[in-house]
């Protein structure tokens, strides 16, 4: 499919800003003063050069390089990563990585991310660093630190991976704790064999939210969001809204929750029907939770100088898809959070010309929101410009 763009509209909203300095865990913004936001809608298609681009994971392995304007979208059924230019919005190429021998990734791989220029993060049955070429550059293990030194519990895993091109050969992760069902940020430093733990979830969210048998694996748990902005990691959950700023260079961590005028703060729990037992009491609870609100990760404008953060009520329908665990969606309302350098909370406003999104992959590129669009089993992109 040829690139096109199409559906450009521009739009001016009114918002309440506040402007107050964060500087101490547990942190609320005070909002005080207005400014207008600006912006404009259109959608870009992706030349796919006659391939089929991965989209049945909706990209959610997979990642944008600030360094050179690619993404990378990974194929877990092929072990390949496609890149992606955004500068001509077609496929660049595909780059196949090796499963076994001493470049490969494991049988399965959970997290892609940008480690470097022109180097990637592969999160999986094996971690590590690698070139554009496939090969191995830099090889984490969390199983290979001692508990001693913070080493894994029999009863924890890794459940999301992350890296920050400031910090060689160090790696990030939410753990799980499937005894306690709490989760933790971890900071594995392979060059000193130690493991550093932060409790970012003090709130016990990841426990709340879980839904089904808490004593065994027969549960559905929620998103825990891991993202790598410039010096620091940002911990976030699905559905509250308070967040944890870690900053490894002086090893401090802060809390920042903020109230919304637009959406609750914390979607309430539901104990209605079986939740152990029952698949279908299950899917209503979900339906139930995302309809109050879900929360997406966090990514930095560069250009404007502030934090980005998308959130949605999402209603569905009763017609089922294929490969999804609940039906299509009906309707749902976008909104868009903005907060400065210092993460004070500026501003809330509904997107209201999307109106069937939910919260889908995003991240930002040259002052731009972009967004993830499956049309018509074709890679597209629905962009926000400030």
């Amino acid at each position: 499919m040829h690139s096109l763009i199409k559906n450009n509209l521009l739009y001016s909203s009114l918002f309440v800003a506040g402007f107050a300095l964060c500087s101490s865990c547990g942190n609320e913004a005070v909002k005080d003063n207005q400014t207008t936001l600006n912006y404009a809608i259109d959608t870009v298609y992706i030349d796919s050069k006659n391939e089929i681009i991965y989209l049945k994971r909706r990209l959610y392995t997979s990642d944008y390089s600030d360094f050179d304007g690619m993404f990378y979208n990974l194929n877990d059924g092929t072990n390949q990563v496609e890149q992606i230019n955004l500068n001509n919005l077609a496929l660049e190429k595909i780059i196949p990585f090796e499963q076994e021998g001493p470049n490969g990734t494991g049988f399965w791989t959970s997290d892609l991310k940008i480690a470097s220029e022109q180097q990637l993060f592969l999160g999986g049955e094996r971690s590590g660093i690698y070139n554009l070429s496939g090969k191995l550059l830099h090889r984490f293990d969390w199983y290979a630190v001692d508990k001693e030194k913070g080493g894994l519990l029999d009863e924890e895993r890794v459940h999301y991976q992350m890296v920050n091109p400031n910090f060689q050969h160090q790696v990030f992760a939410v753990v799980v704790n499937d005894q306690t069902n709490s989760v933790s940020l971890r900071q594995l430093n392979s060059s000193k064999s130690f493991i550093n733990i932060y409790d970012i979830d003090p709130n016990e969210n990841y426990k709340t939210y879980t839904l089904g048998d808490l004593t065994n694996y027969n549960n559905w748990d929620p998103r825990v969001h891991i993202k790598s902005i410039q010096d620091h990691i940002i911990v976030s959950h699905e559905f509250a809204n308070d967040f944890y700023v870690l900053y490894p260079v002086n090893d401090s961590l802060i809390s920042i929750s903020y109230q919304s005028s637009l959406f609750e703060s914390k979607v309430k729990p539901t104990t209605e029907g079986d939740l152990i037992n029952s698949f279908e009491d299950r899917k209503n609870a979900l339906k139930s939770y995302q309809s109050q609100i879900v929360y997406g990760p966090f990514a930095f404008d560069k250009k404007n100088r502030h934090y980005v953060r998308l959130s949605g009520s999402i209603i569905y329908g009763d017609k089922e898809r294929e490969e999804y665990l609940l039906p299509e969606i009906d309707s749902s309302t976008l909104y868009i959070s903005i907060f400065d350098e210092n993460f004070n909370h500026l501003l809330d406003q509904e997107i209201p010309e999307l109106k069937r999104s939910g919260i889908p992959q995003y991240f930002i590129r040259a002052g731009e929101l972009w967004m993830y669009l499956n049309f018509e089993d074709e890679l597209a992109f629905v962009r926000i410009k400030f």
